[in-house]
Formats: C-alpha cells, structure tokens, sequence
C-alpha cells in the first residue's frame, strides 16, 4: 500500500507551501480586515506547524529510509526555517509588507510545535494507520 503512495508522498506539503507563499506575498491591502487576522503570530505558529506535520507525514510515507526518525524531524525544522526566512526575505519586496524577526521565531516555533504533535501521535500510535500511514 504504501509503495503506491510514495510518488505522491510530498504534494500535501508541496501545496501548502505554495498556499503559504501566495498568502505570505500576497500585498497586505489584499486582505480584509478583521479581528481574526489581528492575531497574526498565531496564524504563523499554525500553517508552519502544519506545514511541518505534512513534510513529516510525506518522509513518513515516501522515505525508504524508515529507522532513522531524528534525522527526519531535523530535515522537517531546516525546512520550515529556511522556507519560513526566504518567504519573509521576500516580504520585504511586496507593497505594504516587511520582513519581521517575530513572524520568523513564530514560524519556527509552529515547526517544532508540529514536529513535537507529529511525534507524539505516531509513538502513541493516535493516528489510523490506513489513513495517514
């Protein structure tokens, strides 16, 4: 079962980072306004812990390499940092946007919470196998 899904593996995390780039680039006149997107930090912490559950969920299911889950939570975290630097590097060429240090350590800390869910539910064997696995 799963060797039919490993050349699909990674395309969650593929399509949420196109989501978050488009979103993340977007001008900021570009969204409306509302008391939901006042809290801005907690909308980072959340698509970047997501985005680290997909990237583990696709080594998870497209690695060959099964035994070796460090490895894998550490290539997640690079991930999200290096994506989460270069989408607010690219902020600061987008009308009404600039990069900030604070969206960066909240990206961050969305990756690690996100690694630390993903663990937790696959040690504790919280997640349905068929599904997901």
């Amino acid at each position: 079962m799963l060797e039919k899904l490993r050349p699909f593996a990674y395309w969650p995390a593929i399509i949420w980072a196109i989501i978050l780039a488009v979103l993340m680039l977007l001008p900021q006149d570009a969204f409306p306004e509302s008391k939901l997107l006042s809290y801005d930090k907690l909308a980072h912490i959340s698509v970047f812990a997501i985005f680290s559950v997909l990237v583990l969920a696709g080594y998870t299911i497209g690695s060959k390499d099964k035994d070796n889950k460090t490895k894998h939570r550490k290539q997640a975290l690079t991930i999200c940092l290096v994506y989460g630097l270069l989408l607010e590097v690219l902020q600061q060429f987008v009308p009404g946007r600039m990069s900030d240090i604070y969206d960066l350590v909240a990206n961050f800390i969305g990756a690690l919470l996100g690694v630390i869910v993903f663990t937790f539910f696959i040690k504790n064997k919280l997640v349905i196998h068929k599904l997901i696995l």
